[in-house]
């Protein structure tokens, strides 16, 4: 197969899409999506968060230090979508309904229409030229109740049903192609 070489601005990152929660100044909830996120583990799960630029959910992080990291499903896309294209330096993001509920482990707010929600205190931030990574610990994760029988080791994408972002694009999860170490098995 020939290779060609591309500019790298014409970035390809496939990634789940991710709402993060933050709790303003007046105690308020502030959404805004995320897809700047990748894992990494330092004896335990962590997350990392890239945010760029000025946004009032980087301000909360670095006032509070904690966040949620709310998957997003295809059933509430369209509210996502919203999030994701509002600022909150506009005003309070509520034109379109929506319902959430304190953090368990972190002082921050976590949408009940989100299956998988990861709450994070950030345990160091890597600040670049014009952006910054916060690097947390995920203390503690939430999931849908209906979700509770799932197997924790091999969690099924299908019934999370999560959205994924490729540059200005929405994407579905497809079918299940095999298992880890299916290449000596057929």
């Amino acid at each position: 197969m020939e290779k060609i070489t591309i500019d790298p601005g014409c970035v390809f990152c496939p990634q789940p899409v991710y709402v993060i929660g933050t709790s303003n100044t007046d105690g308020t909830p502030d959404f805004s999506v995320i897809t700047w996120i990748g894992f990494c583990w330092d004896g335990c799960p962590h997350l990392m968060l890239g945010i760029g630029g000025q946004k009032r959910t980087k301000d909360n992080i670095f006032r509070t230090g904690e966040f949620t990291a709310n998957l997003v499903s295809r059933d509430w896309l369209k509210l996502a979508d919203y999030f994701g294209n509002s600022k909150g330096t506009d005003g309070v993001k509520n034109a379109l309904p929506f319902a959430c509920e304190a953090g368990k482990k972190v002082q921050a707010p976590v949408l009940e229409d989100s299956r998988w929600v990861f709450e994070c205190s950030v345990r160091k931030t890597v600040r670049l030229e014009e952006s910054d990574i916060f690097i947390a610990k995920i203390e503690t994760i939430r999931i849908d109740g209906k979700l509770k029988e799932m197997d924790k080791e091999m969690i099924d994408l299908q019934a999370l049903d999560p959205v994924l972002y490729a540059p200005y694009n929405y994407y579905a999860v497809g079918e299940k192609l095999g298992e880890c170490g299916f290449w000596n098995k057929v």
